[in-house]
């Protein structure tokens, strides 16, 4: 099974600036295309809220998991809101968007957020690129994730982007953090031959259990993700029975999903 750990939709169909088709019916017709069964179809504030992710998982019965996007920069009340809505609605989890919302990984907030979604028994996704307009951290990308995950240990982390450019450090901070999950989705296909390709490569073979990887539709497909791990010297065959394709995230997952 292949399961996108990472996919966006718009009720318009746009996306930002970019021209790029964030339709339904697109992301649809990508899955197909490649294969894909199943995708966390992630929530980003303004652009697709809670109520458009319920509609479009329950008009298309087992290919969506909804996961809720969150405004950092409206404060914690807010974000508490869209966390009980979440669970009220069954969602997987909640994404948080450090960047976009102006709020560094370092922020006391995010912590807060992260330990409110794990009382909600919800996944908490967690964007780990870090750059402007947010200020320099003054200190490595993995050490404030490695931070993150050791103080919020009630709750299922899913490490978005895996740590950027700043991979390795990150995935040797959190291997012995069981609640931990390292994902893919952009690093993959955005470093693929740079340093950071070979990075990937050791990792599938010394970490594959706890790695998923998605396309960040529409920035993406599954497609690009292929050829992607094609030019690490990685091919699907190779891949198959090791959870990365999908199996590992349902596992992650598996609580929210049982409900």
């Amino acid at each position: 099974m292949i399961v996108d750990a990472l996919a966006h939709a718009t009720e318009d169909g746009k996306w930002f600036e970019t021209g790029r088709d964030a339709s339904v019916a697109a992301l649809l017709a990508s899955m197909d295309e490649h294969g894909v069964e199943r995708a966390v179809l992630a929530g980003m504030h303004g652009h697709a809220e809670l109520d458009f992710l319920a509609r479009t998982a329950a008009k298309h019965p087992g290919r969506f998991i909804p996961v809720a996007g969150l405004d950092l920069s409206m404060g914690l009340n807010t974000a508490a809101r869209t966390i009980a809505q979440a669970e009220e609605m069954g969602f997987a989890g909640v994404k948080i968007y450090p960047r976009m919302s102006g709020v560094p990984l370092t922020d006391p907030l995010i912590e807060e957020v992260v330990d409110l979604a794990g009382e909600a028994d919800l996944a908490a996704f967690v964007c780990t690129i870090h750059r402007p307009p947010l200020p320099p951290l003054g200190r490595p990308v993995s050490d404030a994730i490695h931070q993150l995950c050791a103080v919020c240990d009630s709750t299922r982390i899913v490490l978005v982007h895996g740590g950027y450019d700043d991979l390795l450090a990150t995935s040797e901070r959190i291997r012995p953090m069981e609640h931990v999950l390292l994902d893919l989705s952009l690093t993959l296909t955005r470093f693929a031959k740079a340093s950071v390709g070979l990075d990937i490569a050791f990792l599938l073979e010394s970490f594959d259990r706890r790695i998923c990887v998605g396309t960040d539709f529409p920035e993406t497909s599954w497609g690009d993700v292929l050829r992607a791990f094609e030019k690490i010297g990685v091919s699907k065959g190779e891949l198959a029975g090791a959870g990365v394709l999908g199996e590992n995230l349902l596992r992650f997952l598996a609580p929210a999903e049982e409900d």
